[in-house]
């Protein structure tokens, strides 16, 4: 939220940001010796609340987008490691697919294949791939 409000300072992460992203990367290590032992995933998924904690109370709409970038990537990739999704894109619902391939389907009758591509990776940015068939066209999620 902090990222997309426009309120965070340009430039580099001021002093005491800069000793928050250093416990941050401690509690990274803590998150990596806690999969080493045995894949200790209680304690993974701590070191990740105890950065969460950490960015809940220290980035605030005048810290620097630098360190609030910095926190928020770092909870993104641990929890990637575990599988747990942080950020997902709004889901299309199948009323807009449709709407997107039929615009698609209208492109490429009208030989304008570079709008066809562009709403076929559109698409594929958003999860949904397209198989053209002598049926039509069919799609599924990624």
């Amino acid at each position: 939220f902090l990222l997309q409000s426009g309120t965070l300072k340009e430039g580099s992460p001021a002093t005491e940001e800069t000793e928050f992203m250093k416990e941050t990367d401690a509690l990274q290590e803590k998150f990596n010796q806690s999969m080493e032992d045995d894949l200790n995933t209680a304690d993974a998924i701590a070191a990740i609340f105890e950065i969460v904690k950490l960015a809940n109370t220290n980035c605030k709409g005048n810290s620097s987008k630098a360190f609030v970038q910095y926190v928020k990537d770092k909870i993104i990739a641990l929890c990637d490691i575990l599988g747990i999704k942080v950020h997902q894109e709004e889901e299309l619902l199948e009323e807009e697919i449709d709407k997107l391939i039929e615009e698609r389907q209208t492109a490429r009758k009208n030989k304008n294949f570079a709008l066809a591509d562009q709403i076929r990776d559109q698409l594929l940015e958003k999860g949904i791939l397209l198989e053209d068939t002598r049926e039509g066209v069919k799609w599924k999620r990624k």
